[in-house]
């Protein structure tokens, strides 16, 4: 003979009834309905649903779920539970702002067929007796969708029929829940649910009162991604009350495509005497469509041989095109195609997602962003030239967001002004390598050109490979010279000469004749017959005419204003290096060095996708 009074108390909690009337197990206290279960999905995790709850199941476990409803949402369950309880669920949802929405919804539990007997054990015949409970809800989101609040109002009802004793016991009372969810990332979600925090009271026709206790539900819920697009919902939850011992429910849902689901649990239920019973659970969910259909299947401790399926059918809505994950990143600095002097350049700006992997990179290296998004981190660079500042980072699917600015650094002559008048060449060919200045950072422009430093300068210039031992070439220039190297490769390309008497003079000051007639031997410009006199005090048959008509004709004498060049006058570094700047060689290098669509081939290769600039 089935044990009645274990499944009246472990699933129903129907009320006894008064007055000389009893079921066929004894008078029992009430429980909440909802206790039962609300929803096959809850029931196939084990109850653990505080944390996760959504859709219209939200309504019954913690209102709070109802701030993330954003489409009408359904839910039905029926049951018959352990073959003699019928519990019925009903509810549904409907927003009503952006990031609220209102829900209602009804569980009844009811037995049929009751055996009633008196005191004596007179058959009295049968009646029937239940449960139900009405919900009306709120729920609102908050904090860019981190927190929802949510409430309930509920009203009670219970009775029975049989005799006018039992319609005697009806009862009715109002109570209320109220419910929370916090969730911190995407992953993590934190749920409370205060369920008749005061305790509820329901009062019948023969003044006997009833009370369902208050019970505070903890959850914890994990969204994990283990397999790339496989989804997994880890839940556990805590029931706590004054008058029952503590019950916890654990429940893992996992979901292999989109529409399918997997769920097994762990449920616990206060039992006799105190007792905790634990039950495994299991489900499965199938969604096609805006429709969902979930199994649960639960035993109940000590009453194998009546374990109850559940099965609810709802309407979820139509699944919503999934989202891309997109960065934006926005740099206020440095701007694009900035110069710079210094060995180093702020980057700063901000970052936008919703599930960007952070921290942030800047040329590699982890940058923090702060909680709203922005950023500030100073790039070192270290050499003089071209510079790309890369900022990346990371989509939730792994794809990479890149912005990047470019950046060139020149090199700077502490005794080279702003408003000096060669700034710009001395400043381009010492980035390039085809100058150089002094170990105490000055590049001394004023300073006269010695025959010995125009054969370095050239030779350098050119980017020539110097013997390892310099031959003695010249009398006066030995092979401990300092610029012995030089003045020899100078020669070996037929960039200087030496004198009738086999010296070279390297410490001679070079003349601007002899400065053109070098630079256009190095430029190997054609030399024409001199007609005209290309400047007033050059004669056609001055040894080095040929050579300043040709270095006119090429733009090399651009600096030199008036009629006259002064040929014997000293030339000072700053008029030789803008003098070479011109040449064919120079210019090249210099107008890669002012190309900003060379050099940075890895910001070209890899296109930034949504920046934007500010």
């Amino acid at each position: 003979m089935r044990n009645i009074m274990k499944k009246s108390i472990a699933i129903l909690g129907v009320i006894g009834l008064l007055a000389g009337v009893s079921l066929a197990a004894d008078n029992l206290l009430i429980t909440d309905p909802t206790y039962i279960g609300t929803g096959a999905r809850p029931l196939g995790m084990g109850k653990a649903y505080v944390a996760l709850a959504e859709d219209a199941d939200g309504i019954f476990i913690n209102p709070a779920a109802l701030g993330k409803v954003d489409q009408p949402k359904l839910t039905s369950m029926y049951s018959n539970v352990l073959g003699d309880v019928n519990y019925v669920v009903l509810g549904g949802a409907y927003p009503v702002g952006l990031n609220s929405a209102i829900g209602a919804g009804i569980v009844r539990s009811g037995v049929d067929g009751i055996g009633l007997y008196d005191n004596l054990g007179t058959s009295l015949g049968s009646g029937s007796w239940g449960n139900s409970v009405a919900f009306l809800s709120y729920g609102q989101n908050f904090a860019d969708g981190k927190l929802s609040l949510g409430a309930s109002m509920k009203y009670y009802n219970q009775g029975g029929t049989g005799t006018a004793t039992i319609e005697s016991a009806s009862a009715s009372g109002l109570g209320f829940d109220l419910g929370a969810i916090y969730s911190p990332t995407e992953m993590l979600s934190l749920g409370i649910s205060a369920q008749n925090p005061l305790g509820t009271r329901l009062e019948n026709g023969l003044g006997a009162e009833n009370k369902i206790q208050s019970i505070v539900k903890l959850g914890a819920n994990v969204k994990l991604e283990p397999f790339g697009t496989q989804k997994m919902n880890v839940a556990i939850d805590a029931d706590l009350s004054a008058r029952r011992p503590t019950t916890y429910h654990a429940g893992i849902e996992y979901m292999p495509v989109n529409n399918i689901a997997l769920r097994v649990g762990l449920d616990q239920d206060p039992g006799v005497g105190g007792l905790v019973e634990t039950n495994p659970t299991a489900g499965v969910g199938l969604k096609v469509g805006g429709m969902q259909v979930n199994y649960a299947y639960h035993p109940y401790s000590g009453i194998a041989d009546n374990a109850t399926h559940y099965i609810s059918l709802a309407y979820v809505g139509p699944d919503k095109p999934v989202e891309e994950d997109i960065i934006e990143i926005s740099l206020s600095k440095p701007i694009d195609k900035s110069v710079i002097y210094a060995d180093n350049v702020e980057v700063a700006g901000s970052v936008k997602s919703k599930s960007a992997v952070f921290p942030l990179k800047v040329n590699g290296v982890s940058v923090p962003v702060d909680p709203t998004g922005k950023f500030s981190f100073n790039v070192p660079v270290d050499k003089v030239g071209k510079k790309l500042v890369l900022v990346e980072a990371s989509t939730k699917d792994g794809r990479q967001i890149r912005e990047s600015r470019r950046v060139l650094r020149l090199v700077q002559f502490t005794d080279v002004g702003e408003s000096y008048w060669a700034r710009k060449p001395i400043e381009y060919t010492g980035t390039v390598g085809l100058v150089q200045g002094y170990p105490d950072g000055k590049f001394k422009p004023e300073a006269s050109l010695t025959r010995a430093e125009m054969a370095t300068l050239l030779v350098r210039a050119e980017g020539m490979k110097l013997p390892y031992k310099p031959r003695q070439v010249f009398k006066d220039v030995k092979t401990s010279h300092w610029a012995a190297n030089y003045i020899e490769m100078a020669v070996r390309m037929g960039l200087v000469k030496g004198y009738p008497d086999g010296k070279f003079r390297p410490n001679n000051k070079i003349n601007k004749a002899e400065t053109v007639a070098v630079l256009a031997r190095y430029d190997k410009l054609a030399l024409n017959p001199v007609e005209v006199k290309p400047y007033s005090d050059i004669k056609a048959t001055h040894w080095a005419a040929k050579y300043i008509q040709a270095a006119k004709g090429s733009g090399m004498l651009g600096y030199i204003e008036g009629t006259r060049l002064r040929p014997a006058e000293e030339v000072n570094r700053a008029e030789a290096v803008e003098m070479l700047s011109k040449t064919n060689m120079a210019s090249k290098a210099v107008n890669d060095l002012l190309s900003w669509d060379k050099g940075y081939e890895f910001e070209i290769s890899r296109p930034t996708i949504r920046a934007s600039i500010y």
